[in-house]
């Protein structure tokens, strides 16, 4: 099925490698970065494949999906047991990534390199590098020009900015 894997050998891992409270789902169809951090009560779905960058923290109740099952209940498909009601997408996050609490990336998403999430976002669609994207569904608030700053400034001058507005 265009090369994803076969969804009967799809498992999920409840409790491994980053903490006993997160759920994985076809773990080895997810392929991880270095300085990876996942917070607890995190769900992530490798059905539909899975690429997480380096330095990519990935806040408490964070779900990523790369499958989708809505058009099996909406147009009342037949479900298959070899799972090809079911559309499955990769998701690719970058390198030098938040993603906040609470949010949700859907399949099919890429998420940028110098990227910031806010909590409770919904990334229905592509970010690019170096911007900050926050919201319901997510939109960009702001993007930087790498040459101008480092991933550090960029990040302490947000982090000012967001407790000078919220304290």
């Amino acid at each position: 099925m265009n090369g994803l894997p076969d969804y009967k050998l799809l498992k999920n891992e409840i409790g491994t490698q980053f903490n006993q409270f997160n759920i994985i789902r076809g773990k080895e169809f997810i392929a991880f970065g270095e300085d990876v951090w996942i917070g607890y009560f995190c769900l992530l779905d490798g059905s539909g494949g899975l690429e997480i960058g380096n330095k990519v923290s990935i806040s408490s109740g964070v779900h990523i999906y790369t499958h989708d099952s809505s058009n099996y209940r909406m147009f009342e498909l037949q479900k298959d047991p070899n799972g090809s009601h079911i559309d499955r997408k990769p998701v690719k996050i970058g390198n030098n990534v938040q993603i906040g609490a609470n949010s949700v990336v859907l399949k099919g998403v890429t998420i940028g390199n110098n990227v910031i999430i806010g909590a409770l976002s919904l990334v229905n669609k592509d970010i690019p590098d170096n911007c900050i994207a926050v919201g319901s569904p997510a939109k960009i608030i702001k993007c930087y020009d790498n040459k101008q700053m480092s991933f550090k400034s960029f990040i302490n001058r947000w982090f000012h900015r967001f407790t000078t507005i919220f304290g």
